[in-house]
């Protein structure tokens, strides 16, 4: 079988679109939360079956964890198996819990497709299987060899998957991340997640009888949050957030001791060192007072390198073969993508389904968007 490239849209539409929308419906009735180990196994078992079929090697990286699924990955040969292969990330699990099905069926309504986790991401869960099933029934082979990896416990920051996306990723000539796009965008770049506990010491004293001889945490740890607020910067795509604060034990005691917690969100790895410096030299402002700062890159930033540009030029080219302009933009969310990033490696992201909705009760996908969406996955796949 032999088909065009700028008729490999109307293709898909024609022959694959009720094929991916029948497993859409299969998969998403397959609840899956993190936390179910079982429930994300059952998702496992049906993605092993369908990959093995179309002639992948399967690998079970076990979580390690009782109440996390194990980790599936599918390896297909290509055609020049000396070239580093394509890594592609796609999560298994859902933040919604069993029982959402009542409430939330898997629907189709006009042009969107409904259902518990179809845009984050069942949905491109089953784009990178039938993906994989075009080329082989257009008799084709991809010019690398491809390596899916399906994780399950992306929602709670990939704890146990992170080992294995590192691994695989360091392997690999590219990293290709299924999640959903903003609007028909793809993703070129996401900012990283800090994380900042700044504990205040002062003195504790009663708050009649010997107010003076006290130095009040509580009143340190708002001079910082002051400061720290002002660290954002919405030029440079910087936000700072001092989102909790606890101390003191009674009204009638001066605290000796307060807690703040910081949540930043930055846009590229300097942006790190700088806020990192920034953070890490506050000093008290009241005499006596003492501050301990704890400082936790939760995800480096997806910066968008000459790799990365590189890699989305690609994917423009293949959009513009297959009829239509790729756009690139970028996002404050996180995903995978942030992960293989860190390493180097030319990360492309949001090349899942286009839809809507995510952690939302009115979570969709287009379905007029899935073939042009799965001819690029098509595309990238083949020839990267």
């Amino acid at each position: 079988m032999s088909v065009a490239t700028e008729d490999l849209i109307k293709f898909i539409e024609d022959v694959y679109l009720d094929e991916v929308i029948q497993f859409c419906k299969e998969i998403i009735e397959i609840e899956s939360p993190t936390t179910d180990r079982e429930a994300v196994n059952h998702v496992g078992e049906l993605l092993k079956r369908k990959a093995s079929q179309l002639g992948a090697s399967i690998e079970v990286e076990p979580s390690g964890v009782e109440d996390r699924g194990d980790h599936i990955i599918a390896r297909w040969p290509g055609h020049d198996n000396s070239l580093k292969p394509i890594l592609v990330i796609a999560h298994m699990d859902t933040v919604w819990k069993k029982g959402t099905l009542a409430d939330m069926p898997f629907r189709v309504e006009a042009n969107k497709i409904y259902g518990p986790g179809i845009f984050d991401m069942k949905g491109a869960v089953v784009y990178v299987i039938e993906a994989m099933r075009i080329i082989r029934d257009l008799n084709k082979k991809t010019r690398r060899p491809i390596t899916i990896l399906f994780n399950s416990d992306e929602e709670i920051n990939s704890t146990t998957s992170r080992p294995v996306i590192n691994r695989e990723a360091k392997k690999s000539e590219y990293a290709l991340i299924l999640e959903g796009g903003v609007g028909e965008s793809v993703l070129t770049a996401r900012k990283g997640i800090m994380y900042f506990k700044i504990t205040a010491k002062g003195k504790a004293s009663h708050a009649g009888m010997d107010h003076e001889k006290g130095i009040n945490a509580i009143e340190e740890i708002s001079h910082q949050v002051l400061k720290i607020q002002g660290f954002t910067d919405y030029q440079i795509g910087t936000t700072v957030s001092c989102g909790v604060i606890q101390g003191g034990t009674r009204t009638n005691v001066i605290p000796a001791h307060a807690v703040l917690e910081v949540d930043a969100r930055v846009p590229t790895n300097e942006e790190v060192v700088r806020l990192t410096k920034e953070m890490e030299s506050l000093t008290p402002v009241l005499a006596g007072a003492e501050l301990d700062i704890y400082t936790l890159v939760k995800r480096p930033p997806l910066d968008r390198t000459e790799g990365v540009v590189h890699l989305f030029e690609n994917a423009k080219k293949f959009a513009k073969d297959l009829g239509y302009e790729l756009e690139e933009t970028s996002t404050g969310a996180i995903s995978d993508g942030n992960l293989t990033a860190a390493l180097g490696v030319p990360t492309l992201d949001g090349l899942g389904p286009i839809g809507d909705g995510a952690h939302a009760v009115y979570e969709h996908i287009d379905k007029d968007k899935i073939p042009k969406r799965l001819a690029l996955l098509v595309k990238l796949l083949e020839e990267l």
